[in-house]
């Protein structure tokens, strides 16, 4: 694709999008909202397509849809972690902006993890989409209010699981323990049981909540409201 004419600090991006008349009609509406701040670079519709674009023009911004065929002609299907760790290291002074038609929020919450700048849906006007990318390119992130709103909901139905397993049975006496500063033999004297049977339980624990250590494990519960509603179990 041949560069446009560019205006003093620019902001070249790379837009990836196997829709024919998005991708068609998409830089042109960026560069007229934009007044020509936007530079697209280039553009691609697949992503073994996109990993060859990222490495040649190293964009600051990555306008990418969530869902690409692998190469042309394939069925799209959804990015994932891999992906787009391999878009990182293909770039590393790009930021992403991920596109999607049809909002998925275990999808936006995996892909934000793994590193995504932005997230937001087909459906916003050039106006705000030149906004967002000149917000993610100043170092910022953004995910349509939409999208956060359904990661906010699936990380309250996570935490509340969680909830449940680590105040279950045995494993929540342990806990309370723990976090009321016990030491395993503490607490196996406590419980009139084997320190082992401590250790695995606080194994569980540490398994569920996905840390290492004992602080790690209060922070998690602290954010959790665990801690401050320990008395009520």
């Amino acid at each position: 694709m041949a560069a446009a004419t560019t205006c003093p600090n620019s902001v070249s991006i790379v837009i990836a999008e196997d829709e024919t008349l998005l991708i068609s009609v998409l830089p042109g509406l960026l560069h007229d909202a934009s007044s020509g701040a936007i530079q697209v670079v280039d553009t691609c519709r697949s992503r073994s397509a996109l990993l060859h674009v990222l490495k040649r023009a190293q964009p600051a911004v990555l306008v990418c849809d969530v869902r690409m065929p692998n190469r042309d002609g394939d069925p799209p299907t959804a990015l994932d972690e891999r992906y787009l760790d391999q878009l990182l290291r293909q770039s590393p002074e790009t930021r992403v902006l991920l596109l999607t038609g049809q909002p998925d929020p275990l999808l936006a919450k995996s892909l934000i993890d793994a590193g995504a700048h932005g997230y937001v849906d087909k459906g916003i006007d050039p106006q705000q989409m030149y906004r967002i990318i000149m917000q993610i390119n100043a170092g910022r992130r953004y995910v349509e209010p939409s999208i956060q709103a359904g990661i906010d909901q699936l990380e309250i139905r996570e935490d509340r699981q969680v909830r449940e397993q680590l105040l279950a049975g045995r494993r929540g006496d342990v806990l309370r323990l723990l976090l009321d500063g016990l030491s395993p033999p503490e607490i196996a004297a406590s419980l009139s049981v084997g320190r082992k049977y401590v250790d695995k339980r606080i194994a569980e624990i540490k398994r569920i909540t996905g840390v290492d250590t004992h602080i790690g494990i209060y922070r998690v519960c602290e954010r959790m409201g665990i801690i401050g509603a320990r008395g009520k179990h």
